[in-house]
């Protein structure tokens, strides 16, 4: 086989666009957008006169997406709301707490530890996990490796065999309790610490047995991703 014959043909769209408005019958044709600088002009045929109309760039994107797009009530943890063609994508904040988590084969199996601040954000049907310091939320703050298990590097969440939601102001509430519902294990626990970079959970039991009021802000490691260093990133990141 001639390696050319796979070659597509170059489609000449002018042309091609020429032919079709050339054949499309003239009682079909209702009127023409007409597209200038900051302005446009309707052109609506009325039998054989022509009406003219000046638009506004926002009544013209107000035309093109009529449907009403609602994000429905948001928690208070949520610190940010968007939607693609793709669904919703969510951003929330938790503030510095304790939370009682399971680990498998450990002991004890059931601990109490504090907690970072968290970034949690859902896109589409995949869920996401930063820790950052301090109490409140801060566009530029430096994003760190979440000091748990079941979190792959790309900060994404291993839910195992959990069935999961779309992510939506409904739901991604459920997804965050099933998080820490769910029990952990060992996997992907390397890393995550700087006392501990073996295994974060020998860590998590230790802040336990100590019962420690607050996670050691020194003890939490970078993310290593340079195109996701702060929540602006994770936006972009998310989007693209």
């Amino acid at each position: 086989m001639n390696a050319d014959t796979n070659i597509l043909p170059i489609i000449n769209l002018e042309n091609v666009s020429q032919i079709l408005l050339a054949n499309i019958p003239q009682d079909d044709l209702l009127g023409q957008l007409i597209i200038l600088k900051g302005q446009f002009i309707l052109v609506e045929r009325e039998g054989k006169e022509s009406k003219y109309k000046f638009l506004s760039p926002e009544a013209v994107e107000k035309a093109f997406t009529s449907k009403t797009a609602a994000s429905g009530w948001l928690s208070s943890n949520t610190i940010w709301w968007g939607k693609n063609p793709e669904g919703e994508t969510i951003i929330q904040f938790y503030s510095p707490q304790k939370y009682q988590i399971q680990i498998m084969g450990q002991e004890p199996e059931v601990i109490t530890v504090p907690m970072p601040a968290f970034l949690f954000a859902g896109c589409g049907s995949r869920y996401y996990l930063w820790a950052v310091k301090g109490r409140v939320f801060k566009p530029d703050a430096q994003l760190y490796k979440p000091p748990l298990p079941n979190i792959w590097d790309d900060s994404s969440i291993c839910f195992g065999g959990n069935s999961l939601s779309k992510c939506s102001a409904a739901s991604i509430g459920q997804v965050w309790d099933l998080f820490w519902k769910s029990p952990f294990n060992k996997d992907l626990s390397q890393g995550k610490s700087k006392t501990h970079p073996d295994n974060i959970c020998n860590q998590l039991i230790k802040l336990h047995e100590s019962k420690a009021k607050s996670y050691p802000s020194s003890d939490l490691v970078p993310v290593h991703s340079w195109k996701i260093t702060t929540p602006e990133d994770i936006i972009n990141h998310l989007l693209s």
